[in-house]
């Protein structure tokens, strides 16, 4: 039977939640991101509680849990840089900027995505979904998660390469 009542829960957190955290900053080198992986990691223990399972081990259960979590950003990251050398590739040899400008030049272009289209592109490119768990996910196609996907890079490309272009002639 699978129970995680609330007094557990708390239990469970404060006994683990110095091991848990100490272990994504070594992974991470950053408290933010350590701190942030935390709480996503007791948000899904609590949020999937009717899964735990008495017969497993609670510490063995709550570290699968950071395993997973874990993944889950390294996985984002993956696409995020990925997605920022592809822009980069993209855009005119005189315009060079930091990487932490690109990311906030790029998640204004996101911003201006149409709302289904914006959808798609942040579960396949920053959260990691394959196309045919979107499509799943969102009740519509791999085709139209295909097309939603090329027309998003598309139009990040002509937004970025502008941003680019109007921050050369403004700044010779």
């Amino acid at each position: 039977m699978a129970f995680l009542d609330e007094s557990l829960f708390k239990n469970l957190f404060y006994h683990h939640y110095d091991r848990i955290y100490t272990g994504f900053y070594k992974k991470t080198n950053s408290l933010e991101v350590a701190q942030d992986l935390t709480q996503i990691t007791f948000m899904k223990l609590w949020t999937y509680r009717d899964q735990f399972s008495q017969d497993i081990s609670h510490e063995k259960q709550i570290f699968r849990k950071a395993k997973l979590v874990l993944i889950d950003w390294l996985r984002k990251e993956a696409n995020q840089r990925k997605l920022i050398a592809e822009i980069q590739q993209n855009l005119p040899l005189a315009f060079t900027t930091s990487t932490s400008d690109l990311k906030e030049e790029l998640n204004l272009a996101i911003d201006k995505l149409p709302p289904a289209r914006k959808k798609v592109f942040i579960m396949a490119y920053l959260e990691g979904y394959s196309h045919k768990e979107i499509a799943e996910e969102l009740n519509i196609s791999v085709k139209t998660v295909d097309a939603h996907v090329l027309k998003s890079l598309q139009q990040l490309r002509k937004l970025l390469a502008l941003t680019s272009l109007l921050f050369f002639i403004f700044n010779k």
